[in-house]
């Protein structure tokens, strides 16, 4: 028999007043189903594409920083294991764990556990000045089978260190963040990352792994660089997307240099810089003299009339790192603030309650994520990455997630005259 279409028939009211109406279309219904005439299947929506670009979050738990429509790191990272066919690639300042069976690391160990046995080569890359922090994950992560675990010193070659948070799964997505492979990062510490679905990128970020697993071997600067992928004058990249890289002589040829690009973002801008990190420390204890290339940078975007918000957390009062938020006090079209996070409901935890993210939104257009702190050091003898998003719709998202944190009722406006208490760190 043929097949008739027939539109669907949306429910009527309640028929109590007109059931002569009712029992007509109940007899159509009935009628038709006897004849086998059904209606037309209605057309099924394909799933939508995974986001090329994703801006994803850590929010402290009994806060209300989190920011609604942004995915957890937790979350990401044990998925990003899971999806993975061939390869996962680590490259982290350290590793920590807690025995707790509330720790949100655990289940992305598993993940990682899981990954290995049915044959996916891992790698994972660590400071060697913070194997001692937590020994016990270290050797958990080293005792994975078929799982292979470097350590990384630099002092020799930059007076730096690993200080970089990044993956690189199947040579073809990435995830770059302020996020430390550590508990308290996905559960009691704010942060963010992006996660980036391009090849090119995790191509040229694969570059920077495979360069820092070879020195991590040799102790000594590569003689060669992995190759590029990339044709033309490595000073271009094409695209909304771009990752840049410290410290200048361990970046191969064609990823630019961190600190150039961050100017470059910076003097371009002619309408809001807004900017959160955990320290943001012209002067510190560590350089002789103050350090004036991004401080110059914002002031001179301020005195152009471009309004300058910094957020920085409460470890930026500390007395070593105090005295260039106090040089800001006054400066026309520059607000600083900071954004002071309660104990948690189980007391006092070592390193963590403290908002860790290294992010830049500028004219609400281009995002800027990385692993910097913004001192010299990171920049100059610490290995960072960084990226750089051209595309509105993400930077609208950073924005609103800085607008939750600038305008919470942890962030008060900075004051040089305040004598901040020392902020308690560690324990």
């Amino acid at each position: 028999m043929k097949t008739i279409a027939v539109r669907p028939i949306r429910p009527s009211p309640p028929c109590r007043p007109r059931v002569s109406r009712c029992r007509a279309l109940a007899t159509l219904t009935l009628t038709l189903g006897l004849l086998g005439v059904v209606p037309r299947a209605q057309a099924v929506e394909p799933a939508p594409a995974p986001a090329r670009v994703e801006l994803v979050q850590s929010a402290p738990i009994e806060t209300t920083l989190a920011e609604p429509g942004l995915r957890f790191a937790k979350d990401v990272w044990v998925e990003l294991i899971n999806d993975a066919k061939s390869t996962i690639d680590i490259a982290q300042f350290y590793l920590a764990n807690t025995p707790s069976k509330d720790s949100d690391l655990e289940p992305v160990i598993v993940a990682l556990e899981r990954a290995a046995a049915r044959g996916v080569k891992v790698r994972v890359l660590v400071s060697d000045k913070m194997v001692k922090q937590d020994q016990t994950t270290f050797e958990r992560i080293k005792a994975i089978r078929a799982l292979q675990v470097k350590t990384y010193d630099l002092s020799k070659l930059t007076g730096g260190i690993l200080h970089a948070k990044y993956w690189v799964v199947d040579h073809a997505e990435i995830y770059v963040g302020s996020q430390n492979f550590d508990w308290r990062s996905l559960t009691h510490i704010q942060e963010t990352g992006l996660r980036v679905r391009d090849a090119h990128l995790a191509h040229e970020l694969s570059r920077i792994f495979d360069t820092d697993w070879q020195i991590a071997d040799s102790g000594a600067k590569p003689s060669a660089f992995p190759p590029s992928a990339t044709t033309g004058p490595a000073s271009i990249v094409p695209g909304d997307l771009e990752l840049v890289a410290s410290p200048p002589e361990l970046t191969p040829p064609g990823i630019r240099s961190a600190l150039p690009a961050l100017l470059e973002l910076i003097g371009g801008a002619t309408k809001t810089l807004r900017i959160q990190v955990l320290e943001y420390a012209p002067t510190t204890k560590y350089d002789s003299g103050r350090w004036g290339d991004i401080d110059d940078a914002l002031r001179a975007a301020a005195k152009r009339g471009v309004r300058v918000e910094l957020l920085v957390s409460d470890w930026n009062t500390d007395k070593g790192v105090i005295g260039g938020l106090e040089a800001l006090q006054g400066v026309a079209n520059f607000t600083v603030k900071v954004i002071t996070l309660p104990l948690a409901s189980q007391g006092f935890i070592p390193f963590a309650r403290v908002c860790h993210s290294k992010y830049m939104v500028v004219d609400d257009a281009t995002l800027w994520v990385g692993t910097s702190n913004w001192s010299k050091g990171y920049f100059t003898s610490l290995r960072n990455v960084e990226l750089i998003v051209k595309q509105k719709s993400l930077a609208a998202e950073a924005a609103s997630l800085f607008a939750r944190l600038w305008n919470s009722s942890y962030s008060e406006v900075f004051n040089a005259a305040k004598r901040y208490p020392k902020p308690r760190k560690g324990g």
